[in-house]
């Protein structure tokens, strides 16, 4: 028996064609991705349909601009079992290698085993990470920060990604110490 995780997916991406050709990515599986499933489970076809059960990433809402002409930020959510973890990440690293300017920023939770964590995800690697867990009371967070507060600045503002990090480590060490 396997928990349930949830998922929410941020995706800054460079066009609204970039958005869009991410979302229709993001739910279809690799033939690689499908290969390596059925070798350790299932055969092919079996295994497409279920990787296609399975990677159903619902697009919420639109970052930013509400018109998806304009529009080149969006956010996703999944909810899956904790034993197809190696499967959805190892999409989601396909996709992102896929659109190496783009910025995956991912926040998970296990509110049963009540941890939680981020990720900022950029051309397939995990660029930065933090994980709370255990949580003090189930299902709160107990020190997630937010960690992907300076790269939404860099990209609002059309910034280097990962300028603004040590700034912005810099200013939270300031407010930590204010609260001491």
């Amino acid at each position: 028996m396997s928990n349930w995780i949830n998922y929410r997916l941020d995706v800054l991406a460079n066009s609204p064609a970039e958005i869009n050709q991410i979302a229709e990515r993001l739910n279809q599986p690799s033939a690689d991705l499908t290969k390596w499933v059925a070798k350790k489970h299932q055969p092919v076809n079996e295994a497409a349909v279920g990787i296609r059960e399975l990677l159903k990433f619902e697009s919420v809402t639109n970052l930013g601009f509400i018109n998806q002409g304009f529009n080149k930020a969006r956010r996703f959510s999944l909810d899956f079992k904790g034993r197809y973890y190696g499967i959805v990440n190892s999409r989601l690293g396909e996709v992102s290698n896929a659109y190496p300017s783009a910025t995956f920023l991912l926040d998970y939770s296990d509110q049963q085993w009540s941890y939680s964590g981020r990720q900022v995800i950029r051309d397939g690697d995990v660029i930065k990470r933090i994980h709370d867990g255990p949580h003090q009371a189930q299902a709160i967070d107990w020190v997630l920060l937010d960690i992907f507060a300076p790269f939404k600045a860099e990209y609002e503002l059309g910034l280097e990604f990962g300028s603004l990090w040590r700034q912005w480590l810099a200013d939270l060490s300031g407010t930590v110490n204010e609260l001491k």
